[in-house]
């Protein structure tokens, strides 16, 4: 399935060699990620005009059950093909997509990808909002930012109102890149995503309360700026934006909750960061870059140490100075969740870069500050604020108890 305006470029024949070669066992491309089932890569797109690139997604059909879904559902590429096209034709600007393909063997599709045009020069707004050092962030004046923010709101309630509909709306489904005298924000993510009648206003509340969940970076004047925004868009008065901020927030923190219920490990946070693993010995994740040999192979000789202990480890090209925690089974695994929570309900806490979970004991291995000292649990709460705090201290006591003997202890071991 080739865009319309493209299809008469070349022939059938031609178009059918150009998806063969994307099928190869090795993508010819530049490899971007790459997981059990899905391969991403750029590479030039000739069927364009010269130097434009295309990224190209290429789905894998995992075992008996993939197969079979595809037969009853379609491929993921196909899906996502016809989602772009509906999203683009409702005027939310998003990648057009170029062509998608199925590579099919018995009658069943085996493989099939999509190829989208590369948006050069963007990044993504998860990284424009939480790293302050973000090159896009850093190169915008205040009055940008601000009215990107009021922006995002606005495409956010465009997006509900034309029926697009994303279960998991977060920042990570966008894009953003300066053009011309502005920026334009880009939804990216149409592999999840539907297109439906109407969105119940309950279900939008649910949406943002996803989209809510981020940490001490976003403060609360470009959170009410982002409300402003789409509180004008979605036809409501501005009156009803303070209300609607409390509601708003009673539903993130209540979501929230409800993830430390089911055991929720991911988050904003993890996403493209993380590498989950689980072999024999232990499950868990690791931040990408290190590699899950050396972090097996050194955390076998700590089984039986009681006491936090340092070590360094290779991630990527950089050495980094690590702390070790041993912890009793399924502790290390609720820390991490207790961590990620708080994180997200505006406590400044750093991920740790890994978590091992055995049948036995478990670890925790977090990154030295540059100090070489952690932060007293006191001045992190300072940092934190008072309005912040008193709501963390009501929703996630048991959480916050853990993080301050956490931080106790990483604090004795430093000190000795």
């Amino acid at each position: 399935m080739v865009r319309d305006d493209l299809g008469s470029l070349y022939s059938e024949r031609e178009w059918q060699d150009f998806c063969a070669s994307l099928f190869q066992k090795i993508p010819p491309g530049q490899l971007c990620k790459q997981t059990s089932t899905k391969d991403i890569f750029t590479l030039p797109f000739p069927q364009q005009e010269p130097g434009v690139t295309c990224l190209v997604k290429k789905y894998k059909s995992r075992g008996f059950a993939g197969i079979l879904k595809n037969a009853i559902c379609g491929s993921r590429a196909l899906h996502e093909f016809r989602i772009a096209c509906a999203i683009n034709g409702r005027g939310i600007p998003a990648a057009a997509p170029l062509l998608a393909a199925e590579r099919v063997q018995g009658g069943f599709v085996r493989e099939s990808l999509l190829a989208l045009p590369f948006l050069s020069a963007a990044c993504e707004l998860k990284d424009f909002f939480l790293d302050p050092q973000n090159a896009c962030r850093r190169a915008c004046t205040a009055a940008e930012r601000r009215s990107i923010i009021s922006s995002f709101g606005k495409l956010t309630a465009a997006i509900f109102q034309s029926g697009v509909y994303q279960n998991d709306y977060s920042l990570n489904n966008f894009l953003i890149r300066k053009e011309g005298c502005g920026h334009r924000i880009y939804f990216i993510d149409c592999e999840r995503a539907a297109i439906i009648a109407h969105i119940p206003d309950q279900k939008k509340t649910e949406l943002l309360a996803k989209l809510n969940r981020a940490g001490h970076e976003v403060s609360v004047r470009d959170r009410l700026r982002f409300l402003r925004g789409y509180l004008e868009i979605d036809n409501r008065a501005h009156d009803l934006l303070p209300p609607y901020a409390r509601e708003l927030q009673t539903a993130t923190l209540a979501m929230l909750q409800r993830d430390l219920r089911r055991g929720r490990l991911t988050s904003i946070y993890t996403s493209g960061v993380y590498e989950k693993f689980r072999m024999p010995a232990f499950r868990g994740m690791y931040k990408s870059g290190y590699r899950l040999e050396e972090i097996l192979n050194r955390l076998a000789p700590l089984a039986c140490e009681e006491r936090p202990t340092a070590l360094t480890m290779n991630c990527g090209a950089d050495e980094r100075n690590l702390i070790v925690v041993r912890m009793a089974r399924g502790n290390a695994e609720r820390t991490w969740a207790a961590i990620n929570a708080l994180k997200l309900s505006g406590l400044p806490l750093e991920m740790p870069h890994i978590y091992a979970e055995g049948d036995t004991s478990g670890f925790l291995i977090l990154k030295i500050p540059a100090s070489g000292v952690f932060p007293e649990p006191e001045a992190i709460s300072r940092q934190a604020g008072p309005g912040t705090m008193k709501v963390i201290e009501t929703c996630f006591p048991e959480e916050l108890a853990t993080i301050v003997s956490l931080y106790r202890k990483l604090g004795q071991q430093r000190k000795a």
